[in-house]
Formats: structure tokens, C-alpha cells, sequence
């Protein structure tokens, strides 16, 4: 399937011919929220374990005058393999970022360790195996805590409005039942396409899974430890210029339906090369790695070195779970896809909702969404966002 998939892009590339390319595709994130007219800041925070990660702030709206009024923070935070780009890689009217700007909130986007702006390290170097061992244990442990303080210090705010994404949910989820002093600093918790449950997943991610082992030094041998590189796969085909004309267009689209599922209505296909210009954004191969093991197994474990290495790191054979249920009184809103093939609907309600009792405020069922359609879809200002945006203001009434 995967060497098909290779032939059909490759062939597909040899039909490019030259047509105006949208300017967001050479950008980085601060260049596109400024050529839409907005203010950015940019600003870094230091993690407990050294790495330096780069957040993107839009401190008020486009017709916004800058003044000192004491803003709500809204803290958005991107899935696997993203970046903060996805907040923004829309027009303004359709894109996260912009529209709780406009909306008279403070905007902090995250990016967590390991993508294309999160680099550094104040000792290790990215060319090295040794600054990517990790996984989204050490995102939710040291990277969530680093950024949102960053963001409360900045902003003089007691707390923040959290909107997660995909792997932006888990490791909120994972935060909070590990520690629950945390919860003092999030208002309310917004839960867009939670990947937390896998047991379900379908698609060529489920694929990925099957194909290779979830055994630590299988996949070493094969992926290396360092950063998980595409170029190997047919992913490593997914780039703007893979997909300039309209047939590559629509090819590329489906080959992100065959990830995150499918969105007959909410995508943009003119966008396509935009996204993938910042899409993926980078990650390591342990935390691919470990999303694999809970594709495999359906939990929701610290990452399984193997018996050996889990006894020296853990204490125990197995690597030890995280007891959602420990999670503290935080208001969780949970936006689901009925499309969603990462997230699945069934998923979500058999495995995560029971765990969340009273801490379940809302769900919202979107039978059309896919996995990608509440960070890309042209609907998702009036599905997602504005709706948020309603909670919050009658959460401070």
C-alpha cells in the first residue's frame, strides 16, 4: 500500500507546472500573523529539563488599539507532528488564532519540544540522538507547566482558557491527573478531537501501527532515536510542491483523509500547500513511538522500554498508567468528529468520557468532522470557536 502511495505522488509530481503560490507557504508563524495585519510577540520559555521552547502571542485584535486593558488568556496548543502554524493557516475569519483575537482575548500558541520552532536546548545540541529522547510524557510533564507560566507572567492573568488539539488534549489530560495543583492555572479546558484512547484508530496511522513493531529496539533499528524523519515513507512526499496542481491537490487531500478521515465539506483544497509547508512540524521517533504502543495496546501508559529497562526506570515490568480519574474539578468541553479516524467517536465515549464524571461540563458531537477539520476546517469558527468563545463568557458572568 505504502510503495503505492510513493508511485502515485512521484508521478504526480512530474505534472507540476508554474502558477502563483500562496505567500504563507515560506513564512513563518510570527510573518504570517503579521501579513494579516495583527500584532506578534514571540517569546520563549525554559522547561525544568532544559529545552527552550518558542511561543507565538497575539496580544490583541487586528482593529484592537493597543492599551493596557487586562485581557483573558486563551491558550491554544497543536496535536502530533504540528506547530502553532495550525491556529493560523487559515484566512483570518477561519483561523483560531485570529478570531479569539479579535474577540478581545490574549492569544498564546505553544509548541512543544521537538518542532521546527522548539530547537533548542540550553545543553544539547538537535544534531545529536540524545536531545530527542523523549516523548509526550516529558511534553506533559515539563512543557505545558514551562509555557502556560510563561504566558500567566507575561500577561499578569491568574490562569488560562486551554484549547487543545489532538496530542494537545493528552497531555493536558495527563498534566492534570499527575498533578493537581496544576488545575489552579486553567480556567476551563477545551478538548478539540482528544487523542487519548487509540484502541480504535483506523487509517494509515492504525497502518504505521501494524507494520511495525511497538518493541523499543525493533523500532530503533528502523527509525533511529533521533528525530522521526518522513523522507523513508510516502509521507516524505507531502510537500508544497508535491501538491501545486489541482489534481495534486486533491491527491494530497485524500491522503490526509486517509490519516485523520474524511471532510467532503469543511476543507479548503487551495490551502493544501500552505498547510503542508508547516505540516509536519517535527517530533521524535520515541514519541512516535509511543502514540504506536497505545495504538497497540489501547491504554494510556508511560512509554514500555521493555521489561529490562521499565524495572531500572519504573520499578515494575510494566510500565506504570495514568489514572484519569485522578484529574481535579476543571470544566472539560469535548469537541468529537464523527469522521475523526484518530479520535474515533467510540473511542471517546467508552474509554475517556467514563473517566471524566463530573468533570464532563459538555460534549459536542460533530458528525462530519475529521480529525484535521477543527484546526483547518472552513466551518469550524461557527462549530468550534465561536461556541468556545460563548462558554467563556458565560462561564464569567
Amino acid at each position: 500500500m505504502f510503495r503505492l502511495l510513493w508511485l502515485i505522488v512521484t508521478l504526480s509530481s512530474c505534472l507540476q507546472f508554474l502558477f502563483g503560490q500562496d505567500p504563507e507557504i515560506k513564512m513563518t508563524v510570527p510573518e504570517i500573523i503579521q501579513y494579516w495585519g495583527y500584532p506578534v510577540e514571540v517569546h520563549y520559555a525554559v522547561t525544568q529539563d532544559g529545552y527552550i521552547l518558542e511561543l507565538h502571542r497575539i496580544p490583541y485584535g487586528k482593529d484592537k488599539p493597543t492599551n493596557n486593558t487586562t485581557r483573558p488568556v486563551v491558550f491554544l496548543q497543536h496535536g502530533l507532528e504540528s506547530s502553532s502554524s495550525v491556529w493560523v493557516t487559515n484566512l483570518p475569519q477561519q483561523s483560531a488564532g485570529f478570531i479569539f483575537a479579535d474577540a478581545g482575548f490574549d492569544v498564546w500558541m505553544g509548541n512543544m519540544r521537538g518542532n521546527k520552532y522548539s530547537r533548542s536546548h540550553v545543553r544539547l545540541n538537535p544534531i545529536f540522538s540524545s536531545f530527542w529522547e523523549f516523548n509526550w510524557d516529558q511534553m506533559a510533564q515539563y512543557d505545558l507547566p514551562a509555557m502556560i507560566d510563561k504566558a500567566l507572567m507575561v500577561s499578569g492573568q491568574p490562569y488560562v482558557y486551554y484549547v487543545g488539539h489532538s496530542q494537545g488534549c493528552l497531555t493536558m489530560f495527563v498534566k492534570l491527573s499527575e498533578d493537581p495543583s496544576f488545575s489552579r492555572k486553567v480556567k476551563m479546558f477545551f478538548a478539540l478531537a482528544p487523542a487519548v484512547y487509540m484502541a480504535n484508530c483506523i487509517g494509515l496511522f492504525k497502518a504505521l501501527a501494524i507494520e511495525y513493531s511497538s518493541q523499543l529496539t525493533t523500532w530503533i533499528a528502523y527509525f533511529g532515536s533521533g528525530e522521526f524523519l518522513l523522507n523513508g515513507s510516502f509521507l516524505g512526499y507531502l510537500t508544497p510542491s508535491a501538491c501545486e496542481t489541482t489534481i495534486q491537490r486533491e491527491l494530497c487531500k485524500q491522503i490526509l483523509f486517509a490519516f485523520g478521515g474524511p471532510s467532503t465539506k469543511n476543507t479548503n483544497t487551495s490551502r493544501i500547500t500552505v498547510y503542508l509547508s508547516h505540516f509536519p512540524a517535527g517530533t521524535s521517533s520515541m514519541n512516535i513511538l509511543h502514540w504506536v504502543q497505545m495504538i497497540n495496546t489501547g491504554t494510556v501508559t508511560k512509554l514500555d522500554y521493555g521489561q529490562e529497562t521499565n524495572i531500572a526506570t519504573y520499578g515494575q515490568i510494566n510500565p506504570p498508567s495514568y489514572n484519569l480519574r485522578n484529574i481535579p474539578n476543571v470544566p472539560v468541553y469535548i469537541f468529537s468528529g464523527g469522521n475523526d479516524w484518530i479520535a474515533t467517536e467510540y473511542d471517546i465515549r467508552t474509554y475517556l468520557i467514563p473517566l471524566l464524571g463530573p468533570r464532563l461540563q459538555m460534549h459536542t458531537y460533530l458528525p462530519e468532522y475529521s480529525h484535521f477539520d477543527f484546526t483547518w476546517g472552513l466551518n469550524a469558527a461557527d462549530d468550534v470557536y465561536k461556541p468556545i468563545m460563548s462558554l467563556i463568557h458565560g462561564s464569567s458572568q
